[in-house]
């Protein structure tokens, strides 16, 4: 069975796992700079990456644990996917202004934000919320040299059986605590 991945770094998907991290901000990878990041998929699987995670583009929590994260670094042609995600609301920024309000929602730092905004500045950044849920079952999966590179969208054949629908376990964050995170990033993007 196919199955379609988002790549983001590991440590990230710590951070939404945990529920620390309730967005993404994507401009794209180096192969999609002509036309920036596109939303390919409203659901999808987090598919954690070892490449270009810098610890000084995070925030203190998180830096503190980032050789953690590298030391759980799976096998170079293997790799485990335990989360999939929902999307529930996207939009797009050039604000800086806007970006630095939302440090609440994730973990990386400023100089991240700086970075994010300064490459390919004709595109607007994208926000996106996520619903995000554990798998009941981790899906172990061959990775491939088509994997490789600094791309956003993956398509992988899973190695597990059980990689359906009924693996999507509960969400990472409650319905309450989610509608509060929901209502409190409309407030600072003043939607």
């Amino acid at each position: 069975m196919t199955i379609s991945a988002l790549k983001e770094w590991a440590i990230v998907c710590k951070g939404l796992e945990e529920g620390r991290q309730t967005i993404l901000l994507r401009k794209g990878g180096i192969m999609e700079r002509k036309h920036g990041f596109e939303l390919r998929h409203n659901d999808f699987y987090m598919f954690p990456t070892y490449e270009h995670q810098s610890k000084d583009l995070l925030q203190q929590e998180y830096a503190d644990r980032f050789e953690s994260i590298l030391h759980d670094k799976p096998l170079d042609d293997l790799n485990t996917i335990y989360l999939y995600a929902k999307v529930i609301f996207i939009t797009e920024t050039f604000s800086r202004r806007m970006l630095n309000g939302l440090s609440d929602f994730h973990i990386w730092n400023e100089k991240y934000i700086i970075a994010r905004m300064d490459y390919n500045p004709e595109k607007p950044l994208s926000i996106i919320l996520l619903r995000v849920y554990r798998l009941n079952k981790a899906l172990s999966v061959a990775l491939s040299p088509q994997q490789a590179g600094c791309r956003s969208w993956i398509d992988f054949q899973s190695l597990s059986s059980k990689d359906s629908q009924d693996n999507i376990g509960k969400p990472v964050l409650s319905n309450d605590i989610f509608q509060e995170r929901q209502s409190q990033l409309m407030e600072v993007l003043d939607i």
